[in-house]
């Protein structure tokens, strides 16, 4: 593949062009009149290329301050995966330091696109990807999946009516695209559809590729049907439909019994053009119900929709007398032949202060026909549920502070076996293998096992430090478990080596001399600790692009989704480290707090870098970024690479 390089404002012609050849390199061929077709530079790959592309950059030169150089060398390679690399405006000279990104399975295509009169690069490959310099930086370069089906081919195109457009092919269709700017989107990463939801939602759970449920719950609230007993209209449609029954009245004319039906549609067009658009917002805009004057109040529902179809609502459960569903979640019972059913925690007139309820229900769903939930049955338990999960054929329920293992019942559940040892309420609960990982509301986390052999469950460690209020965890492998408490700590507990053969009850008389002492169970090793700032609602593990790490995602009370990157080498350790403690001098402090003092807000930082302090190494002036690169003994260029790697891994 071969293409010439993009030409600049003033200039005749472009100084060079790039080939990529079947031996598995690209070449930079010199297109001046004196030297023509003259190689200046070459590089090796580790695939063959499928496409080349060079962009002029907008930006600042690399000696003056590490900003993006004039042009930009891009390849896409067969293996799916692209290339971007500097070249030097005037001696057309490969920078030694490219960077790679797996985008997808298929080879990756290459061409020029432009968003906002920024030159970008669009790469095609399993997805439609574009490769653009940060709004917010513009010293950073990022390169972003677009939401879009997959395109075969791709060409730039511009006219009156769409002044920045792309004209492609996917498949047998020709589709004409517009990117959206980047600046409208600006700290904006994701592509999120918005669902209405009638109440708070409290937890939600996948149960196959097609359907999630989300189960919502508000305190102090009525339900759907006492609201509309009471005469209320979220909706506000009432109010203009009783504004024209109350202008209307009745006229005795022969006219208007001749032509009634056309005067009707007449005086309604002409007030749907009349109204102002405002009171059209207005009657769209939800309205907060009536207040109920007794605790113990509470308006909930059980929702199914399809992820895969915009979030479209299949089936809605509104629940009735008080009655609040708190958690959720899939479980396949080996009894029913591993079908996937819904369980569900709900308590009615649950009051907080006093902590109070009159009844508590496990509820059990199945889903008909892809659409619809049926109800199985209902399971009475004797304090609120608030967390279930699926373990070993079963379901294992957090019951107040008791941890209960259920089996399927024909007309309810049937109890297995429990522990009862608990300080104070299960809020999480996580599984593998035989073993239970459960979270306290105010006592730290639990490592539990189960003995088959004797059907109990038996405490394997628990945490030596006994206040950290949990409310959410993640299982990082067998023996490592991360989790969030409500002050804004991210915390990675770990089971010492050995701890676990101490539960081995070979000889089966342990229950006879087993004296439950606390000094005597294993404490978790604390191995990180990170203060975030936010309460932290949700985490998991997961990878957010094709061939990216696996990160620890969590998510906060205020919207916000962070990520905690593990390292996978000494040496990356070492840099960021370096930087960080660097930048800890001289970065800019908006409320002048010291940034490691912050990140130690309740227990001292341990084994993680402040990533946001990083990241504001780009943001700095010219002669910041020389004075912490002077101190780091790097260039500023190979610290913007190291930062970009990092990120690219992750997204």
């Amino acid at each position: 593949s071969e293409r010439s390089g993009s030409v600049g404002a003033g200039r005749a012609r472009s100084f060079f062009a790039a080939v990529g050849c079947l031996d598995q390199t690209v070449r930079i061929i010199s297109l001046a009149p004196d030297s023509l077709l003259v190689q200046r530079s070459s590089t090796a790959l580790k695939a063959r290329p499928h496409g080349v592309c060079l962009q002029r950059a907008v930006g600042e030169h690399e000696d003056g301050g590490g900003g993006e150089p004039d042009v930009i060398l891009s390849v896409g390679l067969e293996d799916g995966s692209a290339l971007r690399c500097a070249i030097d405006s005037i001696t057309g000279q490969i920078s030694s330091n490219p960077t790679r990104r797996f985008l997808g399975a298929r080879p990756v295509s290459t061409l020029r696109a432009q968003v906002d009169g920024q030159p970008c690069t669009l790469l095609l490959s399993s997805r439609p990807w574009i490769s653009h310099p940060d709004p917010t930086s513009p010293q950073k370069h990022l390169t972003t999946p677009l939401s879009y089906a997959p395109l075969d081919h791709a060409c730039r195109f511009s006219s009156p009516a769409v002044r920045e457009g792309i004209v492609a092919t996917a498949g047998t269709t020709l589709r004409i695209l517009a990117l959206e700017g980047f600046q409208q989107r600006s700290g904006d990463s994701f592509n999120s559809v918005s669902v209405q939801l009638r109440y708070t939602p409290r937890q939600m759970c996948l149960l196959g590729q097609s359907q999630m449920v989300i189960v919502e719950s508000d305190a102090k609230e009525y339900g759907e049907e006492e609201k509309k007993k009471m005469g209320f209209d979220a909706s506000g449609a009432g109010k203009k439909k009783a504004a024209k029954e109350e202008d209307t009245m009745d006229v005795d004319s022969d006219d208007e019994e001749n032509k009634p039906d056309e005067k009707k549609d007449d005086e309604s067009n002409a007030s749907n053009e009349e109204e102002d658009p405002e009171e059209i917002k207005q009657r769209e805009t939800p309205i907060r119900g009536p207040i109920p004057s007794s605790p113990g109040t509470w308006g909930s529902c059980i929702r199914l929709l399809d992820p895969t179809d915009s979030c479209h609502t299949l089936d809605l459960i509104e629940l009735s007398k008080n009655e609040a569903a708190l958690c959720c979640c899939a479980v396949r019972f080996h009894s029913r032949g591993n079908e996937p059913l819904l369980a569900v925690g709900t308590v009615t007139n649950l009051t907080m202060h006093p902590l109070s309820s009159t009844a508590a229900h496990i509820v059990l769903y199945r889903v008909v026909n892809g659409d619809r939930l049926q109800l199985l049955h209902r399971t009475k338990v004797e304090a609120p549920v608030l967390a279930l999960v699926h373990f070993r054929g079963r379901l294992l329920v957090g019951v107040g502070g008791v941890v209960r293992l259920y089996e399927m019942g024909k007309r309810q559940l049937l109890r297995k076996c429990e522990w009862r040892s608990l300080p104070t309420f299960v809020k999480t609960l996580r599984a593998a293998g035989d073993r239970a990982y459960v979270g306290d509301t105010m006592q730290s986390m639990f490592i539990l096992r189960y003995d088959a052999t004797q059907n109990r469950l038996v405490l394997v460690a628990n945490d030596r430090v006994a206040s950290r209020c949990i409310t959410c965890q993640e299982l990082l492998d067998l023996d490592t478990v991360a989790a969030g408490d409500k002050f804004g700590n991210v915390v990675v507990l770990r089971l010492p080596r050995g701890a676990d053969a101490t539960v081995v009850d070979v000889s089966g008389t342990r229950a006879l001399w087993e004296s439950g002492r606390d000094d005597s169970t294993p404490k978790l090793q604390t191995l990180c600790h990170y203060h975030v700032g936010d309460v932290v609602t949700g985490m998991t593990r997961a990878s957010l692009v094709a061939g990216g790490n696996e990160a620890l995602i969590y998510v906060t009370i205020t919207g916000r989704i962070g990520a905690l990157v593990p390292f996978t080498s000494r040496e990356d350790i070492e840099f960021y480290r370096s930087l960080e403690g660097c930048l800890r001098k001289v970065a800019v402090r908006p409320t002048g707090r010291e940034p490691q003092a912050y990140r130690s807000y309740y227990t001292p930082v341990k084994h993680v870098v402040d990533g946001d302090l990083c990241e504001g190494f780009g943001s700095m002036d010219v002669e910041g970024r020389k004075q912490v690169s002077e101190e780091v003994e790097r260039t500023v260029g190979e610290i913007m690479k190291k930062l970009e790697d990092t990120r690219n891994a992750l997204m």
